[in-house]
């Protein structure tokens, strides 16, 4: 029975319409498809601990649903539930109880008494350590079931757990109106986050401008972003095209690319935004992009173009956490603990994510990250200008400091890898070149397999030789010769076996032509055989040097 019984009792147990009742059936569907692989296809290891894995996932988070145990029992007596052990704290043990929404998940928190030796050790479960603290999770009643067992728990602890109550409901009353006014007072003091929706309207509007002059909305050509102004160590350090360690920040690699950073600046942005006001949160976001930028010129923006905001959403994401810690006396205590629940969960997650998966410049995000933390740290909120050195003082001396970490980075650049600017030239040029070449290249080969074949004489393969194919393959070979080469270009070695090849295929069919008319003697005929085993040695690497390239990384 659910909702409240003839004995004033409150309970509730897991419904499989909830959050938790949602993860155990999708690891049981997973855990269900890893069984029928391991029985139908041809490996077993791999499907069976998979089953395994999701297996013991679903059994985590359903055991409540699978035994039946009661989320949470609320009565005169005390409190119970499955996250305290199924045993019952009496309200005498409980100092407060609080409710709190982390995620969208609701949690009823006990704070025991320390002398409450008995319900602290009955409900200690592996996380909770030695901390007074016990958290009910109501994640897996639904939504309404929550709300309704919250309120029944925090009704019943103000009638029951006097009169210790009384002073925590006082505290919690207290706080609330310190939320209230720390919201007014940022409202009063920001009243437009103007700043954050300035530079959201700047990134979607440079992605828009790019699709409309052609670029892919889901994946742009690096040649294209370069164009645009996107990060690239040789072009900063060398050519001094420094504007490209901010334009960089507002291209993004696609619409999904954008999203994300957006999505991840949008919440933590806003309060930035209210709790040090525009001009300090562009501060903020500004240098926040122009450090992650610096710090890829050592890494990734060596090798590739670099492009994105994500340097400038650690940077205000890492802001809100050191902001919460730094002033965390002027702040909510709900709020610096939702701060650091979510956003610092958030950011360790995503550095993690970053360091283990490939094509990600990291060294941007550590870059921004650092110096948002670090203008956090020097930067006063604006409810609390009044009271610490003006905002201005801070604000110029948190810029030129972030000014000169940029320029000390920008100048101790390594030398560059890559010259983007001649390597994407090439690369058009390449482009350019390949389908001449390559119908050359089968003209003469479609020619010779008709001479074999017998429809065509040999006179006849010797005129179009020297009328056709040896103008076309001169002309590819000379243009292969002009292509610009770039330093560090990947393509190098594929493209001098390209003009190798062609050279050495012009060379053979001229010493072929002059024996035809009788020229040349036996020894080009030896070089003719000498120079198709090198071509057929050449084609080879070619092949395995391609193979090698579509082989994916391990």
């Amino acid at each position: 029975m659910e909702g409240m019984g003839q004995d004033g009792i409150w309970q509730f147990k897991a419904s499989w319409r909830s959050t938790i009742g949602s993860l155990t059936i999708v690891f049981l569907i997973l855990a269900f498809l890893s069984l029928l692989f391991a029985f139908v296809g041809g490996a077993k290891v791999g499907p069976l601990l998979a089953f395994l894995f999701f297996a013991g996932f679903a059994w985590l988070f359903g055991k409540p649903l699978f035994l039946g145990e009661w989320v949470i029992r609320v009565g005169p007596r005390g409190i119970s539930g499955h996250a305290l052990n199924n045993r019952t704290v009496p309200w005498r043990d409980v100092r407060d109880l609080g409710v709190e929404t982390v995620q969208r998940n609701t949690f009823v928190v006990l704070t025991l008494a320390p002398e409450a030796t008995e319900s602290l050790q009955k409900t200690r479960r592996w996380l909770s350590g030695k901390k007074p603290e016990r958290r009910i999770p109501l994640n897996g009643l639904k939504p309404q079931q929550a709300e309704i067992a919250a309120q029944a728990a925090y009704e019943t602890f103000k009638e029951r757990a006097a009169p210790h109550a009384a002073a925590a409901v006082q505290a919690r009353e207290a706080e609330a109106r310190f939320e209230a006014e720390f919201a007014d007072a940022l409202e009063q003091h920001t009243p437009l986050t103007w700043a954050l929706y300035l530079v959201v309207a700047l990134n979607v509007g440079v992605w828009v401008a790019n699709v409309a002059r052609g670029m892919s909305p889901m994946a742009p050509a690096s040649p294209d972003l370069f164009r645009w102004g996107a990060n690239s160590a040789w072009a900063v350090a060398r050519d001094h095209e420094y504007w490209r360690l901010l334009t960089g920040t507002f291209l993004h690699g696609g619409a999904i690319h954008l999203g994300m950073n957006m999505l991840g600046l949008w919440g933590a942005g806003k309060l930035l935004n209210r709790l040090y006001g525009n001009g300090q949160f562009l501060l903020v976001y500004l240098a926040s992009a122009l450090a992650g930028s610096a710090a890829s010129l050592h890494f990734g923006a060596q090798t590739a173009v670099s492009v994105g905001a994500s340097g400038a959403v650690f940077g205000v994401l890492g802001a809100v956490v050191v902001a919460s810690r730094r002033h965390r006396e002027r702040l909510p205590k709900a709020l610096t603990r939702n701060i650091l629940t979510s956003e610092g969960v958030f950011l360790a997650y995503a550095l993690v994510n970053g360091f283990t998966r490939a094509g990600i410049d990291n060294a941007a995000h550590v870059g921004g990250l650092v110096a948002g933390a670090s203008l956090a740290w020097l930067l006063v909120p604006v409810v609390a200008s009044g009271e610490d050195t003006p905002v201005r003082g801070r604000a110029g001396l948190a810029a030129g400091l972030a000014a000169l970490a940029v320029m000390g980075l920008v100048f101790a650049t390594p030398s560059p890898r890559i010259n983007h600017r001649a390597l994407f030239a090439g690369d058009a040029a390449v482009q350019e070149a390949m389908p001449r070449l390559k119908s050359a290249h089968e003209g003469l080969e479609q020619d010779a397999r008709a001479a074999k074949a017998g429809r065509m004489t040999e006179q006849q393969l010797m005129e179009r030789v020297e009328k056709v194919h040896l103008p076309a393959l001169r002309a590819s070979r000379a243009e292969l010769e002009r292509l610009p080469k770039a330093q560090g270009d990947p393509r190098a070695e594929m493209l001098g076996d390209m003009q190798q090849v062609t050279a050495k295929t012009v060379e053979a069919l001229e010493l072929q032509l002059r024996a035809h008319r009788g020229e040349a003697g036996p020894e080009a005929l030896a070089r003719i055989e000498q120079i198709k085993r090198e071509i057929q040695s050449m084609s080879q690497r070619m092949q395995q040097r391609a193979a090698a390239q579509a082989k994916p990384a391990k």
